[in-house]
């Protein structure tokens, strides 16, 4: 018994309405991960994970942490409310 045309064809469909979906959340996934592993390395060059940032005064942590809040701000298209 061998399959037909019209066999082969109706098997597509079907792969194609069960696999579309999954395969736009597998592109959906890897564009978070991508996201995440950005967010890391961020955080990784972050002035406030400094070494030197526990030693600064209070002052120098506080204007170090008002330009890193400023910066992530500017990034994420967000205006700081100023007093």
């Amino acid at each position: 018994m061998s399959l037909t045309r019209e066999d082969l064809q109706q098997i597509e469909a079907i792969f194609d309405r069960k696999l579309n979906p999954v395969l736009g959340e597998l592109v959906a996934l890897r564009e978070d991960i991508k996201e995440i592993y950005d967010m890391i390395k961020d955080l990784q060059t972050s002035a406030i994970t400094d070494n030197e940032f526990s030693r600064k005064s209070l002052e120098q942590k506080l204007l170090t942490l008002n330009a890193e809040l400023l910066a992530a701000a500017k990034q994420a298209g967000i205006t700081l409310p100023r007093s």
